[in-house]
């Protein structure tokens, strides 16, 4: 709960730059408790900037970033970051990385 990493995986051809931001969405996601695209509505909502939040390792990007939650308590578990496609590519397969989590 506090956006340390567990677990890295790299694709083939994956550069050093996807691979940090990467992390820094996973971990943002993480420490935010909300997926990246809802921090950044929430973010425009009230009018704040990512700097605000005094946590130089959070990202504003709005997409790639989603939360792992318990199913039956809702408590974040961690995140899951992916970088290096659009941003939509990025969203959709950090969605199917979700999806593929299995908690019992």
């Amino acid at each position: 709960d506090r956006g340390e990493l567990l677990a890295f995986a790299l694709m083939d051809g994956g550069t050093p730059l996807a691979r940090q931001y990467s992390i820094k969405k996973a971990y943002t996601a993480s420490r935010i408790h909300r997926d990246l695209r809802d921090f950044a509505a929430y973010r425009q909502a009230v009018g704040r900037q990512v700097i605000d939040f005094a946590d130089p390792n959070l990202v504003g990007s709005a997409r790639g970033g989603v939360v792992i939650r318990d199913p039956r308590s809702e408590k974040v578990l961690g995140a899951i970051g992916v970088s290096g496609g659009t941003p939509d590519e990025d969203e959709e397969v950090a969605r199917l990385g979700l999806a593929a989590v299995t908690l019992a």
